[in-house]
């Protein structure tokens, strides 16, 4: 290598760095959740005792929703993004994508994410429950926030006997939202909750390997906290490997081997391996890609996936 190149790669790599030190900066918590004192409005019609089943979603941006729709209507025909677009009749969602929510359950569909014109996994979760299951009623309900993390925002109550603000609004959220389709008359039951988080405890050795410790609490406190909603079988963890990108996620490995040793732990628990399934970050924009965040097809086929491991838990 010359040593002009050896120089460009130095200044790559640093600039790299710099921005996954960073990058969790452009996605401010706020110090006031928009789930505080929310009030769901009522839009539903009377579910008039009809099953409907239930889906958790949660982490931070690449479940918040950081990809951008206009790139997926360029990878998709006219005729599915048709579809995407006006969103699925059998699929609602209430979400909180960082600061934007939906505050009603509402069709889910496009630009639902937290970046103006992104969406997260809901698309692909809804698109893959409507193609398998087009006469069953689903709800996801979804709190996502971009630059959380799971050792301080995310933690659980049996973590040190300290609870994280975050964990408290999604608490809060989820239990609002449950209870709203509760007055609506439908029978609920939560089959899984989606996972999608743990780049931010990428960034720092003592975080990364404290992730396993912290997500077995996180995975036991979920369960506690809705189990008068759970299915018969308990409400299944569906968690996913944050991308193999060692400049921004530093220790991206400690935390994919923390997930998969607790993915172990039990039958109800699954992780996504999302490096062997070829998700990217490394496409778009196509002339200064997004490194951090999936790209359009990629979170997709997160979603897609994500469903396809929830739906190996239905009616066990």
């Amino acid at each position: 290598m010359t040593k002009r190149k050896k120089i460009t790669v130095l200044i790559i790599s640093a600039v790299a760095l710099l921005s996954a030190v960073i990058l969790p900066f452009f996605f401010l918590l706020p110090e006031k959740y928009p789930t505080d004192g929310i009030t769901i409005k009522d839009t539903l019609p009377d579910g008039g005792g009809k099953e409907a089943t239930v889906i958790i979603l949660g982490g931070q941006s690449n479940a918040s929703g950081a990809s951008l729709d206009e790139y997926l209507q360029k990878n998709v025909t006219p005729e599915k993004y048709g579809e995407y677009e006006r969103g699925f009749d059998n699929v609602y969602i209430n979400y909180v994508s960082g600061p934007k929510t939906s505050d009603e359950f509402v069709k889910c569909g496009v630009c639902q994410g937290e970046l103006d014109g992104g969406f997260g996994p809901e698309l692909g979760i809804a698109d893959k429950l409507n193609e398998l299951y087009p006469d069953r009623t689903f709800f996801i309900i979804k709190c996502a926030f971009g630059g959380s993390n799971l050792y301080d925002q995310w933690l659980s109550p049996r973590s040190f006997g300290k609870t994280g603000s975050l964990y408290k609004s999604f608490a809060s959220f989820v239990n609002a939202s449950l209870e709203y389709l509760e007055s609506k008359n439908y029978n609920l039951k939560i089959e899984a909750m989606c996972w999608m988080q743990g780049e931010s405890d990428a960034l720092s050795v003592d975080n990364a390997e404290d992730y396993a410790k912290h997500l077995k609490n996180l995975i036991k406190d979920v369960r506690e906290e809705f189990v008068d909603y759970a299915s018969d079988d308990g409400i299944a963890f569906v968690d996913a490997y944050i991308a193999a990108n060692p400049v921004y996620w530093v220790h991206y490995a400690l935390v994919n081997e923390a997930k998969r040793t607790v993915a172990e732990l039990s039958d109800m628990n699954t992780v996504i391996d999302t490096v062997a399934l070829g998700l990217t970050c490394s496409e778009e924009p196509p002339e200064n890609p997004d490194l951090a965040h999936y790209d359009s097809l990629s979170e997709l086929k997160l979603g897609a996936t994500f469903a396809e491991e929830a739906i190996k838990f239905f009616d066990r």
